[in-house]
């Protein structure tokens, strides 16, 4: 037998968390110079928008035939954010994890331990806090 043959490490379970693929748009305003030619170009008075101001050109595009990307630049992106997680399956996971390690060895009392923990661990990771609670 290895010297590490005995470690709780073998032990360990992998746990996963649900995620989602989710699309994030972001949108910036050309050019001011591209911005406002196709305003003229469209029959909007340029005094109407003296400084290029996203709300302001939000209702132009509302009463014009300009499309938003005549003048936004649109980066849009991918990320992955925390699905909802099912609470039931999740504490059902734990419980027989728990079940099934009650008396089956010396090391017990150590991996119950990292059981806690690791429900500590899950608990924090699949809860939302605003952002004044994070800082």
């Amino acid at each position: 037998m290895n010297a590490g043959s005995g470690s709780h490490r073998e032990h360990q379970r992998e746990f996963t968390l649900p995620v989602q693929r989710t699309n994030r748009r972001n949108r910036s305003l050309k050019d001011d110079d591209i911005v406002l030619a196709k305003l003229e170009d469209a029959g909007t008075d340029r005094k109407r928008v003296t400084t290029v101001d996203s709300s302001k050109i939000d209702e132009v595009l509302e009463v014009t035939t300009l499309t938003e990307s005549d003048l936004y630049e649109i980066d849009e992106s991918q990320y992955v954010r925390k699905a909802d997680v099912d609470e039931e399956v999740k504490e059902s996971r734990l419980q027989g994890l728990k079940d099934q390690l009650a008396g089956e060895s010396p090391e017990t009392d150590e991996l119950q331990r990292e059981i806690k923990d690791l429900e500590a661990r899950v608990d924090e990771l699949t809860s939302f806090s605003s952002a004044s609670e994070v800082d």
